[in-house]
């Protein structure tokens, strides 16, 4: 588990697939909208899929995307840091990222890298 310092790993996303498992549901989005909500927030970004829907949070829960949806404050989202975030943009490389579903974890993948390790929000839904 990961613990609740933690801003997320880049890992191979061979390992990722190895250690978490196969991707049961995946959303796309494209690395320029992941930049511009990252330019949004101050530190953390917050990722979940529910209802089908890919749902980004920023700093204190604030809804990111889509803008206007409504969020429960006792769903949990997998938090990462928006450095972290940023440096899997540029070491993927690819214009699209995928927010997966692996098992109970909440993964992103850009091109051979994959974003893993994030902090649970609740319970760690401070700045890290």
């Amino acid at each position: 588990m990961a613990e609740n310092n933690s801003g997320g790993e880049i890992i191979p996303r061979e390992t990722a697939d190895r250690e978490f498992g196969q991707v049961s549901v995946s959303k796309v989005i494209s690395s320029d909208q992941l930049q511009s909500l990252a330019q949004q927030t101050g530190n953390l970004l917050m990722f979940n899929i529910i209802d089908d829907r890919l749902i980004i949070l920023g700093d204190n829960r604030k809804p990111l995307y889509p803008q206007g949806v409504q969020i429960s404050d006792d769903i949990v989202f997998s938090v990462y840091t928006k450095t972290k975030v940023l440096e899997l943009i540029e070491s993927g490389l690819q214009s699209d990222n995928f927010v997966e579903v692996r098992g109970e974890k909440i993964t992103i993948t850009n091109g051979d890298h994959t974003l893993e390790f994030g902090s649970l929000c609740p319970p760690w839904c401070s700045q890290q």
